[in-house]
């Protein structure tokens, strides 16, 4: 039991408290040296207090509240900025995870109770509710669950594509439902380029949609006023309209909203007035009816004033690659020997969706195991629908394409710019390092790119 206890210590993370505490010091201080912390310069700065300083992995690990860390770190990062670290700044990893009250105290990868013998679906989309071909992320679910019950809840849900923001989403708002609460989807995907012309065209269109799936005929034009500007007219619009034709918690679902990092004009506008929505949402207003989910495939990389983004507040949700047991787990849930999952590992990296497309097609038995891995990075492969998009998105951006051209070719890894690197990571195409260098994701991607140069065209 001793040894157990042991196993399941996890550090300490920070509070919301001392997130904002950092937060607040970072804006202050890049605004006094004129340049950004990255985790490289923090993993300096940090040396000034340790000698030993502290990894970036280390950093990053601390800054996103989901992995715990020794209180020394902590302290270290919190001294090296020139604060002190109080008592309300940081907690017990342990004590976090018995507050949300975790449905599963097992350390075991969990799948899903459901029919037996039920077949799998062809991978692509979500996965379904009752599927027992899901590897549920208990500790994430109960956290974001806990985040979406508070009034002005906001969770961030980030993840690479086809990493299973979708998967993750669809059971977070099953529960919200669950509770009687209405859910408003917003997808960035769906909306004409001319909505990005001008941030009154966008939040016309916003407003338009939102009111649509509340079963009202828009009525704008008796809100707006040019006067008081579009940001003020949509705030009211929300608040004395929206928000008063439903009488229980709202979830606003911004699906993909990191298209807007591609307008200017609109992330400059529009991302500071939603953080003003969260903000307000948690006092006690008409918005405090609000909830906020922000799916997205890439850390922002706009400049943007930390107090003015929606980016940093809230929970974040980094959904992780599977492990080697997870793989195991699915394995023989699709009745497969859990031998198949080192294999599969040295190939796709525990990629969710390339390994469920192996497990499916080896269920299927239109593959064996070694036939799979032969054919794996070929066009008569599994993947080669996936690696061709991979291969055409690159090829649209030939910065992309020679930054990744560097990262095939390098055996430890590229420094990339942050911009170049979060537009590759949200491809899904790579990985960091212990020092933030970018490596290929997974074996695939580099049999397949060493093969198909991303940069020549035809």
């Amino acid at each position: 039991m001793e040894a157990r206890q042991l196993k399941r210590h996890r550090g300490y993370i920070l509070s919301e408290a001392g997130r904002h505490k950092l937060q607040v010091q970072l804006s202050e201080l890049e605004s006094q040296k004129g340049y950004k912390f990255t985790l490289a310069v923090l993993a300096r700065q940090t040396q000034l207090v340790d000698p030993q300083g502290l990894h970036s992995a280390t950093i990053k690990k601390i800054f996103e509240q989901q992995t715990g860390v020794d209180e020394r770190s902590i302290k270290t990062i919190f001294q090296s900025l020139g604060l002190e670290l109080e008592p309300q700044d940081y907690n017990s990893a342990n004590h976090q995870e018995s507050l949300i009250k975790l449905v599963d105290a097992s350390d075991e990868p969990r799948v899903i109770e459901s029919k037996q013998n039920q077949s799998p679906e062809f991978p692509g989309g979500p996965v379904p509710l009752d599927s027992p071909y899901y590897i549920e992320q208990s500790v994430l679910q109960a956290r974001a669950r806990a985040e979406i019950s508070q009034a002005g809840g906001l969770i961030r849900v980030k993840a690479p594509r086809k990493m299973g923001k979708s998967s993750f989403t669809l059971r977070l708002l099953h529960h919200a439902t669950s509770l009687g609460y209405h859910i408003l989807q917003v997808d960035l995907k769906r909306a004409d380029e001319t909505v990005f012309s001008s941030i009154d065209r966008f939040l016309r269109w916003l407003c338009t949609i939102l009111s649509y799936q509340l079963n009202l005929s828009p009525t704008l034009d008796d809100y707006w006023d040019t006067e008081a500007g579009s940001k003020v007219s949509s705030t009211v619009y929300l608040q004395q309209v929206l928000l008063k034709e439903v009488h229980v918690p709202i979830v606003l679902l911004f699906k993909e909203i990191d298209r807007v990092f591609e307008y200017p004009e609109i992330f400059r506008e529009f991302l500071p007035l939603l953080r003003s929505w969260y903000e307000e949402a948690k006092s006690d207003t008409t918005l405090q009816k609000l909830r906020f989910i922000l799916k997205y495939s890439t850390e922002i990389y706009v400049p943007l004033n930390l107090n003015q983004s929606p980016f940093n507040v809230g929970l974040p949700i980094n959904l992780p690659l599977l492990s080697t047991e997870e793989v195991q787990v699915l394995a023989q849930v699709y009745r497969l020997s859990k031998d198949v999952a080192p294999s599969l590992m040295e190939l796709v990296g525990g990629h969710p969706y390339l390994t469920q497309l192996a497990l499916y097609h080896l269920w299927s038995g239109q593959f064996t195991l070694e036939n799979l891995l032969q054919k794996a990075s070929t066009p008569a492969g599994i993947y080669a629908s996936h690696l061709n998009q991979c291969l055409v998105k690159l090829r649209d951006g030939a910065e992309l394409a020679e930054a990744f051209q560097q990262v095939l070719q390098s055996d430890a890894g590229v420094c990339l710019d942050l911009a170049i690197a979060y537009k590759l990571e949200s491809l899904g195409l790579i990985k960091f390092d212990d020092v933030c260098h970018a490596k290929p994701l997974c074996k695939l991607y580099q049999q397949f790119f060493a093969a198909h140069n991303p940069q020549v065209n035809g």
